[in-house]
């Protein structure tokens, strides 16, 4: 079962909670249910649900106390509050040594993201690259490693030929797992409109707008730039329009020039 699945699979089962329980005795019966639960996927998940239920009842405090206790988090705050403590000193051997002692899948995936960060930040693309990539093989259900690499080669390196192809295995597992996919074909129509492959360009938006989504679809808001920035008549005018609609429904309005 796949994140998108996990998630929609256990939301469910808090409306149906919701529809039989009120107050506190929600909040218990989540509490019971994350006692009892190993994988960290799900845990993650049955987490973020309770501290929507503490929202919903008013008490942001515990929200909060839940959401401090996230594993991507915590390591996410120490590798932002790193620099300011040891501001003479090297990060990339402190992340790698955490690296090998964390056993924690996604403590160990938030790490190779800072790594990878670490390498790109040094001018290291080449092993910033080969992180992104060895994430990938890992886990090639999860497809942000490869698109954030297909970004970089497209803005930080300026390869666009090597950008689609990255972008295009993302895609994959994006609509394999049901997670960023509209974030991917963002990119990709990014990098059709710097290949000037305007019928490509087309044809993400139109598959960007045949997207169904649950809450389990975790993904990037409606975005508008790539269409914004084509020429006059460079695509099927009716697509040009559903698109502007599509987006303009969402919220999404072009810029005030």
């Amino acid at each position: 079962m796949n994140f998108q699945q996990s998630f929609d699979e256990i939301d469910e089962w808090q409306h149906e909670l919701r529809r039989t329980h009120a107050g506190s005795a929600i909040i218990r019966v989540i509490e019971n249910r994350i006692e009892h639960e190993s994988d960290p996927v799900r845990l993650r998940i049955l987490n973020f649900l309770l501290a929507d239920e503490h929202i919903a009842q008013g008490n942001e405090a515990a929200a909060e106390a839940i959401r401090r206790q996230d594993p991507c988090w915590e390591i996410d705050s120490w590798y932002d509050a790193w620099p300011q403590s040891n501001p003479e000193s090297d990060i990339v051997p402190v992340i790698e040594e955490r690296i090998r002692r964390e056993t924690h899948p996604m403590k160990l995936s938030t790490l190779r993201f800072c790594l990878a960060q670490e390498h790109r930040l040094r001018g290291n693309y080449e092993l910033s690259e080969a992180v992104y990539l060895k994430m990938f093989e890992e886990d090639p259900d999860d497809p942000m490693p490869l698109i954030i690499l297909a970004e970089h080669k497209l803005f930080g390196e300026d390869h666009p030929d090597e950008a689609v192809r990255i972008i295009d295995r993302a895609i994959e597992a994006a609509l394999r797992s049901g997670t960023y996919r509209r974030h991917a074909l963002g990119v990709k129509a990014r990098i059709a409109l710097r290949l000037v492959n305007y019928r490509v360009l087309e044809s993400v938006l139109r598959q960007i707008m045949e997207l169904n989504f649950t809450r389990g679809n975790v993904d990037v808001g409606c975005e508008r730039d790539f269409l914004d920035r084509l020429p006059p008549g460079s695509i099927d005018p009716v697509v040009a329009r559903e698109y502007d609609e599509y987006c303009r429904a969402k919220g999404k309005l072009p810029p005030v020039i």
